[in-house]
């Protein structure tokens, strides 16, 4: 080859490693990114909020009249057993009290019992007839005539009245206790001595939540001294906004975690409360909210009332649905686009969403399971640009 040749060989290939550098640094830079798995598998569509444990029936034992209550030795936390003398009250200083307002006070509790009594015999009635109606749509289901959602509906009916009956059995109970301590009262009223001082017992057996008065003090006729629960029944309330409560139906599974254990506790939604009320957010901001009232299943003893915790209602559930994070859900025009990493390669795909949750939504079209979808897709990916994978 002659110098003149040698010459163009050169500069042919320093031209074609030019054009080499030339297309490596103009194609498009790898960006780094977050992927998850669409996968296949049980979906639970939840709400998620804060929520307390209360006792499920609870009595706050009140000063029946007028007096000074002496020191107590009662705390936070002691058993009691129905009868135990709780406290003291002794007639006030120079009180005057007439007899005509002790009467009155005794009358009026007895007017508390007979409405408690009339109370319960309307929840027997209505246990029985629930119990009565349940019984009989079981025979029906056997027979195929009813579905299983009327039968399950009249069973939940029927437990609902069972537990209003337990209610207002206690209620007759307080009640009775409440004309005792009243009657009592009347000891010594109108003699000229100083009445005996009235001795307040406690109406259920159970454990004592509160204490509002814990040292001697002039107290007036229906200050609350005690509060008590009956037993260690706990039930849960979880206070929802009115757009998601809604869509939450007694019997709706419970996950609550968040209470101090390594473990999620299980629960069932009794009821939702018909009324709503007005609470001011973090933010300031009004929310008309409502209370979901559940029944926690095998509460462990640690697990006392008035307890934080975090409850998830599983509002909808099924099996073998196709699933993909939420994270990599983005809008546009109107529609689910998601990025797939294909060979390297972010391959942009629409997306037909079903069920949405707060960390996976439903796939009905788009992807399939095992599918890998970029997380949080930031304006630098798109269509075939070419990713790696963050490890």
């Amino acid at each position: 080859m002659n110098k003149g040749g040698k010459k163009v060989f050169y500069y042919a290939g320093a031209a074609i490693a030019i054009l080499v550098v030339a297309a490596w640094l103009l194609q498009p830079a790898v960006v780094l990114v977050d992927v998850a798995t669409v996968e296949r598998g049980n979906f639970q569509l939840t709400i998620e909020e804060q929520g307390r444990t209360r006792p499920l029936n609870r009595f706050t034992v009140a000063a029946p009249v007028h007096g000074r209550l002496l020191r107590t030795r009662l705390n936070p936390g002691d058993r009691v057993l129905k009868g135990d003398v709780l406290a003291h009250l002794a007639p006030p200083p120079e009180d005057s009290r007439a007899i005509a307002t002790i009467e009155a006070q005794l009358a009026a509790a007895r007017a508390r019992q007979r409405e408690s009594e009339s109370r319960l015999a309307e929840a027997q009635a209505n246990a029985r007839i629930a119990r009565s109606e349940a019984q009989r749509r079981a025979d029906l289901y056997e027979r195929g005539l009813v579905s299983v959602e009327e039968r399950d509906n009249f069973k939940q009916s029927a437990e609902v009245a069972v537990a209003r009956l337990i209610s207002a059995e206690a209620s007759v109970a307080a009640a009775k206790a409440d004309v005792r301590t009243a009657n009592s009262r009347m000891i010594g009223a109108g003699d000229g001595e100083a009445p005996d001082a009235v001795i307040i017992r406690s109406p259920v057996s159970g454990c004592v939540l509160r204490v509002y008065e814990e040292s001697e003090r002039v107290v007036a006729a229906g200050s609350p001294l005690f509060e008590l629960c009956d037993g260690h029944q706990l039930e849960l309330v979880v206070d929802l906004l009115t757009e998601d409560a809604v869509r939450v139906r007694p019997g709706n599974p419970v996950i609550i975690s968040g209470w101090g254990g390594d473990y999620a506790l299980q629960g069932t939604v009794r009821y939702v409360e018909p009324g709503a009320f007005t609470k001011i957010s973090a933010l300031g901001v009004e929310e008309q909210r409502v209370n979901v009232i559940g029944d926690l299943i095998d509460p462990p003893a640690e697990l006392g009332a008035e307890f934080r915790v975090e409850a998830a209602i599983v509002v909808w559930q099924a099996d073998d649905v196709v699933t993909i994070p939420t994270s990599a859900l983005f809008r546009r025009q109107g529609a689910w686009y998601a990025f797939v990493v294909e060979h390297g390669r972010a391959q942009l795909r629409e997306v037909s969403v079903g069920k949405r949750g707060r960390d996976a939504a439903q796939v009905l079209d788009g992807v399939s399971a095992g599918d890998r979808v970029i997380e949080f897709p930031s304006d630098s990916v798109t269509s075939g640009q070419r990713v790696r994978v963050s490890s």
